[in-house]
């Protein structure tokens, strides 16, 4: 991709648009001591352009009143799944997203509006997601539903695009269609993203039944864990999915990698995105007797076979999938019941 060449003043009015909020304060950080700190002044053109070119840090701080115009969420974890299964749930809710590789460690995934929502309603929404994939202590920016009397200025987040870690790789965005990879122009990305109205939030908020008012959504009780799949709004991996994606393997990595596969095809990844949660697994594991680490190839093949036929097996039969077996799921004990019989 050839990247178009902006002038300063674009670059600085595209990123004004996506990240903006408290026009009054912002947020800054020491990059040698890493000593946080806020300055009370005017977030003005110069302040931006000391970020972009890595003189001075902006942090933003989001919320104005009770609005904002974009959220964030921080995973803290160098666990690409996380990100791309957010990613995933929320474009099941017709959300896009983006993920931004943090400064230091972790992810930051951010939803833009049209105009400024009600942050309240983004925050709701996304602690549903955050919800159904057992990650309801994830952080949000803002970490507020509103400014008041006790709040002044809430919580600033580190912005993207700092100059002095770009060139490492860190603060950038990553290709929605390869999340392992920086998007080549990230200005275009920026220029071309795609924003959420506060109309598609209440749509979200009342086909899930969610309560506006509440600042904490309880997490519905199910017979069974894969109850979800037939749900409008939840869906998410069974216990041994996610401790092999957590832990990684030190054993039938093919095989584990393909159940995995269907673990996350039937949770609606896309292969793209299955692909990139895979490969990212495959770091975390540690084969036995000398053996290598799975391919990128390999994860391919055991990928595309999982995600071309019309496999629905959870494999808990397989000791690939049994040793990572949870007694609480229901289906350890029908399947030791059918053992017994």
């Amino acid at each position: 991709m050839r990247k178009i060449k902006r002038h300063t003043e674009e670059k600085i009015r595209i990123f004004k648009s996506c990240f903006t909020g408290l026009r009054n304060v912002y947020g800054t950080y020491d990059i040698r001591t890493g000593k946080v700190r806020q300055v009370k002044g005017p977030v003005t053109d110069e302040v931006i352009l000391a970020h972009l070119t890595g003189r001075q840090s902006y942090g933003v701080y989001l919320l104005t009143g009770d609005k904002t115009k974009a959220l964030a969420v921080d995973f803290d974890q160098d666990n690409l799944h996380l990100p791309a299964i957010f990613l995933s749930k929320a474009r099941y809710l017709g959300i896009p997203a983006y993920v931004e590789r943090s400064k230091s460690k972790g992810y930051h995934v951010w939803i833009f509006f049209n105009n400024p929502v009600s942050a309240r309603k983004g925050r709701i929404v996304v602690k549903k997601i955050l919800l159904d994939m057992d990650k309801s202590e994830t952080e949000i920016f803002p970490k507020q539903d509103s400014l008041n009397g006790n709040i002044s200025y809430g919580n600033f987040i580190n912005a993207p695009l700092f100059g002095k870690l770009v060139p490492k790789g860190r603060t950038v965005f990553a290709d929605p269609d390869k999340l392992t990879v920086a998007y080549p122009d990230q200005w275009e990305l920026l220029q071309d993203i795609e924003r959420v109205s506060e109309q598609r939030l209440d749509t979200i908020i009342e086909s899930c039944g969610l309560n506006e008012q509440d600042t904490v959504i309880e997490k519905p009780k199910h017979n069974s864990p894969y109850a979800a799949d037939n749900e409008t709004c939840s869906f998410g991996l069974p216990p041994c999915g996610r401790r092999m994606l957590t832990d990684g393997v030190d054993s039938f990595q093919r095989i584990s990698c393909f159940r995995l596969a269907v673990h996350l095809k039937r949770n609606g990844l896309p292969f793209d995105l299955a692909l990139a949660v895979l490969k990212a697994w495959a770091k975390k594991n540690h084969p036995t007797d000398g053996k290598q680490i799975i391919t990128d190839n390999e994860i391919q093949e055991q990928t595309r076979c999982a995600y071309k036929n019309p496999y629905r097996s959870l494999g808990c039969e397989e000791p690939a999938v049994a040793a990572y077996c949870v007694k609480s799921c229901p289906l350890y004990s029908r399947r030791k019941s059918k053992q017994s019989d």
